[in-house]
């Protein structure tokens, strides 16, 4: 028999051996009932034959033979079935000769004749049950080995993606260094552009952790750090495969989960060129760090941004409320339940308190009325991004309208069929004009 297969054999092979037509033909009676195929040979050489042309999970051999006794035919039988499962069968004045075949022949198991015949087929039985033994820790030390060979690959393809698109980012970056704002927004739009990631889940994220920076009393410029790490909490997930974050966590193996981790390693090789965003860089990359000490990392609570721990919170809230880590999406009593099973151990309790007491806080803004991009006119300032049906931004906020910006984006809709919503703050002169 050859080395053992990764695939478990639907049926399994006995093959018995004796010069005696008779025993052979009760042996054939006696397992005629059993799961397995059964083959039979009147000597050690035609039991070879056989071996040479079936794959043999077990044997059960005679120990009297003329011209090649039980003990050699059992040591010459290794050379073909190593793994084979082996039974001799012998009487008492043997058993000298049964110790010396134990020894040279692998013998796994004797039967004294006369033997028992429920006897017999519990031994062949459990000899079977030990050959299954083998061959599923052989198919599974293949599965471990294919899998280890192919996340060396993966990882390999990885990092040169994550240099790829590093590099793209820093070309971005620097013809934008003089602008923080739009180098923000193109960082974003690395996120929202990408076919498999959700811009509306990073904008998501970004709501619910700024109303959690503010429930703690942060400084604007925490909120404003809090936020914008939100924002592009998923950038890691650029230097990892599709497959990794196209599908639930709860359906990823062991292996997978460890790569999806992996999201911050890469997250700190994309915005490492960004001096300017280390407090933000920091957040994204000990954003799977637990309180309780058990994260990637094994930073203590003390050592985890306050920022990160937001970002853990508004971060697992909405990817159970889509369905991204159990098998269906969740409501928001269900969902924060969810995040209470963790309190303490993934997530920060006085931030979990927050969620749990002001509810509020996720529930769906009040949205303002919006106007028509034909209603728009020069000095109007932007109070919200405007962003296509994709989340790819086409203005920023704060933006103030001239001529040939209102121009630009009127020729905009009728280029790509889309209406904006559009949320503008009153000129300074009507402002003037309204108060007095």
């Amino acid at each position: 028999m050859s080395e053992p297969n990764i695939q478990e054999p639907p049926i399994y092979t006995v093959l018995c051996v004796d010069d005696e037509v008779n025993i052979l033909q009760a042996m054939k009676r006696i397992l005629r009932k059993q799961a397995f195929n059964l083959l039979t040979a009147q000597s050690g050489a035609q039991a070879l034959e056989l071996m040479a042309e079936h794959d043999v999970h077990l044997i059960v051999s005679d120990m009297k033979m003329p011209s090649m006794s039980g003990a050699e035919f059992l040591q010459q039988s290794i050379k073909i079935a190593p793994d084979c499962y082996r039974i001799l069968l012998t009487g008492y004045a043997d058993m000298s000769s049964t110790i010396d075949a134990v020894n040279k022949g692998h013998i796994d198991c004797y039967v004294q004749k006369p033997w028992d015949n429920n006897k017999l087929i519990c031994t062949i039985n459990d000899g079977l049950a030990t050959v299954k033994l083998k061959h599923e820790n052989a198919r599974l030390q293949a599965l471990v080995n294919k899998q280890n060979t192919l996340l060396k690959d993966l990882n390999h393809n990885l990092d040169e993606k994550v240099k790829l698109r590093s590099k793209q980012v820093a070309l971005a970056m620097e013809k934008l260094k003089r602008n923080t704002l739009a180098n923000q927004r193109v960082l974003y739009n690395f996120i929202s552009i990408n076919p498999n990631l959700d811009g509306g889940f990073a904008q998501s994220v970004s709501h619910l952790s700024a109303k959690l920076a503010e429930q703690l009393s942060l400084s604007d410029e925490q909120q404003a750090q809090i936020s914008f790490a939100a924002l592009l909490c998923e950038i890691g997930l650029l230097g990892l495969d599709t497959a990794i974050y196209s599908k639930p966590f709860c359906e990823l193996n062991f292996n997978q989960q460890h790569i999806f981790l992996q999201q911050s390693k890469y997250a700190e090789q994309i915005l490492g060129p960004a001096t300017h965003l280390r407090p933000e860089l920091d957040i994204i990359i000990c954003q799977f760090e637990f309180p309780d000490g058990s994260g990637p990392n094994q930073l203590s609570l003390e050592q985890i941004p306050i920022g990160a721990q937001i970002l853990a919170v508004a971060r697992d809230f909405w990817r159970h409320k889509l369905g991204r880590i159990g098998k269906s999406a969740l409501s928001n009593h269900e969902a924060i339940g969810e995040l209470k099973k963790y309190r303490g151990l993934r997530y920060t309790p006085k931030i979990i308190d927050i969620l749990v007491q002001h509810p509020e806080i996720i529930s769906i803004e009040f949205i303002e009325s919006a106007i028509d991009v034909n209603d728009l006119r020069e000095g109007m300032r932007l109070k919200k991004d405007i962003l296509t049906q994709q989340h790819i931004l086409v203005l920023p906020k704060g933006h103030v309208f001239s001529a040939a910006s209102i121009l630009q984006l009127i020729q905009y809709e009728k280029q790509k069929s889309e209406r904006f919503e559009i949320f503008v703050e009153q000129p300074e002169d009507e402002k003037l004009s309204a108060g007095a």
